[in-house]
């Protein structure tokens, strides 16, 4: 004769068993420092004539077979209903200016859903003459491979030229200029 096992108890055992949530207060990341940076693309571009590219994927510029090797590559996920998303993008155009001959490759981006949001991401990237790639992950597949279902924005990753990742950032509390420009200097080589 099969004995069954009490209802209480199966729920039980599968509550122990199941992975914790992350707290809605603290924002997570799949991924963290010292992972490999999952590879992408080719990615359509908001912005295919200011990058002067077609697409933007992410093995042209690490990892062993780079065909554009990068000293350091950084990701910023942007949305256009993020404030401080816009007041990054300015400073992301500033930075890439300023180190892209010396090995840094900006790339933002955008998880935007809607026409409206692609025609006012392409206002600002005119407006401040981002030359950087824009890419559009529409439907948010990469934004869940690299951020997971939820999390604070902006969220910056900074990956070594091996493609591994050097630094995650997720929100930011006031000013990011000046963390991101001393680590994307330490990882250039204090350029």
């Amino acid at each position: 004769m099969m004995r069954s096992v009490p209802t209480l108890t199966v729920s039980l055992v599968m509550a122990l068993a199941m992975p914790a949530q992350a707290s809605d207060t603290r924002p997570s990341t799949v991924l963290d420092a010292g992972d490999v940076a999952p590879r992408f693309g080719p990615m359509k571009l908001h912005n295919a004539e200011a990058a002067q590219m077609k697409s933007f994927t992410l093995s042209k510029f690490v990892g062993a077979d780079a065909e554009k090797p990068s000293k350091v590559v950084l990701i910023s996920f942007f949305a256009t209903w993020c404030g401080p998303c816009k007041k990054e993008l300015p400073f992301l155009a500033s930075l890439d200016r300023t180190y892209r001959d010396k090995g840094l490759q900006v790339v933002t981006i955008s998880i935007d859903k809607e026409e409206e949001a692609f025609e006012e991401l392409r206002a600002l990237v005119k407006e401040h003459d981002v030359r950087f790639p824009v890419v559009s992950d529409r439907y948010n597949v990469l934004a869940r491979r690299y951020l997971g279902a939820k999390t604070a924005m902006p969220s910056v990753f900074l990956l070594r030229a091996d493609g591994t990742i050097a630094l995650v950032k997720q929100g930011y509390d006031g000013d990011a200029s000046a963390f991101l420009t001393a680590e994307v200097e330490k990882l250039l080589g204090g350029s």
